[in-house]
């Protein structure tokens, strides 16, 4: 157990510092949750998934206060744009996962300990990737969730995230076999399709059911790590850049496949 949660440690530290710490200042998004009834996820992804919530940690731990310190800080930038206090925050998130995770493989550190402290990290990230859209933060939840040796998120968690939007704008965060329905601002029902084999390959369709032709602008999240990734419906190509969420803004019809390929 020991030897697994350090090798797991060092791959969290690698993905972390492969991340570009760039102060950018803040843009703020602000992407909302839908309602979790509307989410259905495909068993290759809840199998993923802890089926409780994350033991409590009875009395102060050094890694939830600081993670704590930082949830409240994401929490004060939703009111209150702030670039200075975004880069404190950014450079904590950074230094966080750069170096304090590895506390997580002292033999001191109880299980349900760990899972905790993990849990307040994906929480964490959740609260950033819907604050600012920045990549980096889908990626760590991701990471989480497909390659950590030990199961971290809860269903709740991933399906607050996966999916999110900001009225008919639709963010496509996490890749996964799932789908989500809402309620276009203009009326109708409208229904997305993930269908993918990822992580064993770096394929996804996207599928769209629409009773009307509607207008939406649908972003999907393309991870850092992608190498000449592409996005195409039919002969139309989008641009697709690693790190950065690729833009669909087009007329959707009953039927329409977006094809996402992430290693070409």
């Amino acid at each position: 157990m020991k030897s697994m949660r350090i090798s797991a440690i060092i791959g969290i530290a690698v993905f972390i510092v492969s991340c570009a710490n760039v102060d950018r200042g803040l843009n703020v998004i602000n992407s909302v949750s839908f309602p979790t009834k509307n989410i259905t996820l495909d068993n290759s992804v809840t199998q993923r998934l802890l089926t409780d919530s994350a033991a409590n940690i009875s009395g102060q731990n050094p890694l939830t206060a600081k993670l704590d310190e930082m949830i409240s800080m994401a929490e004060s930038l939703r009111k209150n744009q702030s670039d200075s206090v975004w880069n404190a925050l950014s450079a904590n998130w950074y230094d966080f996962g750069k170096g304090d995770v590895s506390i997580l493989s002292a033999d001191t550190l109880s299980n349900s300990e760990a899972s905790a402290i993990l849990s307040k990290w994906v929480d964490l990230n959740i609260t950033l990737l819907k604050l600012s859209g920045e990549v980096k933060f889908g990626d760590a939840i991701e990471d989480l969730l497909y390659k950590f040796p030990r199961l971290v998120l809860t269903e709740a968690q991933l399906k607050s995230i996966i999916y999110t939007h900001i009225d008919d704008q639709i963010f496509i965060n996490v890749i996964g076999s799932s789908n989500f329905n809402y309620q276009h601002t203009t009326g109708g029902n409208v229904k997305f399709t993930q269908q993918a084999d990822y992580p064993l390959g770096n394929e996804m369709i996207l599928t769209c059911e629409v009773g009307d032709v509607r207008y939406m602008d649908v972003f999907i999240r393309i991870p850092s790590w992608a190498v000449n990734p592409t996005v195409t419906h039919g002969n139309v190509k989008y641009v697709a850049r690693p790190g950065e969420y690729c833009e669909i803004y087009r007329k959707w019809n009953n039927g329409d496949e977006i094809q996402v390929r992430l290693k070409n």
